[in-house]
This record gives C-alpha cells, structure tokens and sequence, in this order.
C-alpha cells in the first residue's frame, strides 16, 4: 500500500481593523502571555474565502456586521525560523480594515471566551503604546495611514 505523505500543517487567519472616531477595535485578553490585545478575527474555514472569513469572525466575536475592505498586512509565522517558540503548525494571518455596516456596539460571544476581558476602542495615536498580539503595532499604523510600502510583516 503506498504511503500518503503528509499534509502540510498552515493555519490561514484573518483579522479585522474596525476603526470608528480615529480609534480601532481591539480586544482584550488574558492569559499566559499576559494582558494583551488583538484584532478581531480568526481561522478561516476549508472553502470559504477571506472576505467572508472577516465578516464571520468579527461577528462571532464582536456582534458588529462589517465588510472586509482593504488588505492592510500579511504576517507570517514558519516554526523553523522561530525555533517553535509559537508551535510547530505554520501561520498566515491577513489583516484587513474592515467597515462597520450597522450601528452596534459590540459584545462579548456566547459562549464566551475564559480568557477575554473585554474590548476596548484604542486612539489610533496610541496604537503603538499597546501590546498588540503579533506584534504589529507599526505595520499596522503605517498600513492604516497609507504609509506602509511592503505588506509583508517580518516579526511575529
């Protein structure tokens, strides 16, 4: 019987920036890594495209209906050039700006996540003084900005 080789193991994300009033949506978190924040979103599902994946994702986490517009970055985990430190499944996370198409506030999921503390609209001036997981602060700025030349971000 002929052996299957194995199936590459990459986890495919997307993330959402929600920006209202010059602040961006963020959620809060703790957990082993210590308080902290992320971007709205999640895995994509076998199938689905990545536009869909944002507007399924925020919606689970967040109650907002949103459009995903723009790509803003790409961040890329490989294990091996990380020595594993964030397991051993490589990562692409796509992170895009999202519009809100309703007027709702968010809300915590149902179920809800052990470790989520909250949300929190962040000045996008402060934007670089929080800690944001991956740590995308700047990319993330200059790419809301108009600034950011190479969409690929290098650091997890």
């Amino acid at each position: 019987m002929p052996l299957t080789p194995e199936l590459p193991r990459i986890s495919v994300s997307v993330k959402a920036a929600i920006v209202r009033d010059d602040a961006v949506l963020l959620l809060s978190y703790d957990d082993e890594a210590g308080f902290h924040y992320n971007l709205p979103g999640g895995k994509a599902k076998v199938g689905e495209d990545l536009r869909q994946a944002v507007s399924r994702k925020v919606a689970q986490e967040t109650g907002l209906k949103v459009v995903a517009r723009r790509l803003l970055c790409v961040v890329e985990y490989v294990p091996d050039s990380w020595q594993g430190v964030f397991g051993d499944v490589q990562k692409v996370q796509f992170n895009f700006l999202a519009e809100q198409t309703d007027d709702a506030e968010p809300r915590m999921p149902e179920p809800p996540d052990p470790i989520q503390v909250g949300f929190e609209w962040v000045p996008l001036e402060r934007l670089g003084d929080v800690y944001l997981l991956p740590r995308i602060n700047r990319p993330l700025s200059a790419a809301l900005s108009g600034e950011l030349t190479d969409p690929f971000v290098d650091r997890w």
